[in-house]
C-alpha cells in the first residue's frame, strides 16, 4: 500500500481537450471492442460483391457492403463526434476549470466525493488517462498534473486500488 498523499489534478474543459478525449476513446473503444468485427463482416462482403460483379454482372451486394464500409468506417465516426460536439457546447462545464484531488479515500471534486469502489477502471493512453466513474467517461490530460511525480503517484494509486484496466 501507497502513503497516503492528495494530488491535485486541474485543467480547462475546452474544446481541445474534448476533441483528444472524443478521438482516444472512440479509438481505444472500438480497437478493444467486440464490435470491430462487424466491420471485418462488411469488408467480406465488399469482397463478395465485387467477385458476383466480375463473375455474373450483379453489383447489388458490391453496392451495399460499400455503403455499409463507408458508414462504418467514415460516416459512423462522424456522426458520433458532432453529436457529441453539440452536447460539450452545451454543456455548462465547457471552458471552465476542472479541479479533482485524489487520495486514498477517492475523487474530490468541489463537495462531491467519489468513492473508489465507484470507479470501475482507468485506461492507461501514452500519458492521458481515461476514468470510468459508473457509466461516464472522463478525460485527465497529461497537463492536468503539476509534476510527472504527482501522475506517477496518481497511476501508482489506480493500481493499488485496482483500478487500471489492462
Amino acid at each position: 500500500m501507497i502513503t497516503s498523499k492528495e494530488i491535485e489534478i486541474s485543467y480547462i474543459w475546452d474544446e481541445d481537450n474534448f476533441r483528444k478525449m472524443f478521438d482516444r476513446s472512440y479509438e481505444y473503444e472500438y480497437k478493444n471492442s467486440p464490435r470491430r468485427y462487424i466491420g471485418w463482416l462488411f469488408i467480406a462482403l465488399a469482397q463478395f460483391g465485387v467477385v458476383l460483379a466480375f463473375k455474373r454482372g450483379v453489383y447489388g451486394l458490391l453496392f451495399l457492403s460499400t455503403i455499409l464500409l463507408f458508414y462504418w468506417y467514415f460516416l459512423k465516426k462522424f456522426l458520433l463526434k458532432r453529436r457529441a460536439f453539440k452536447e460539450f457546447r452545451a454543456s455548462k462545464l465547457k471552458d471552465k476549470e476542472i479541479r479533482v484531488i485524489a487520495d486514498d479515500d477517492g475523487l474530490c471534486q468541489d463537495d462531491r466525493i467519489v468513492p473508489w469502489d465507484r470507479i470501475k477502471g482507468a485506461i492507461l493512453l501514452d500519458k492521458d488517462i481515461l476514468l470510468y466513474i459508473e457509466d461516464r467517461l472522463y478525460y485527465i490530460p497529461a497537463s492536468a498534473y503539476k509534476s510527472i511525480e504527482d501522475r506517477s503517484y496518481f497511476i501508482k494509486l489506480l493500481k493499488s486500488k485496482d483500478k487500471i484496466y489492462v
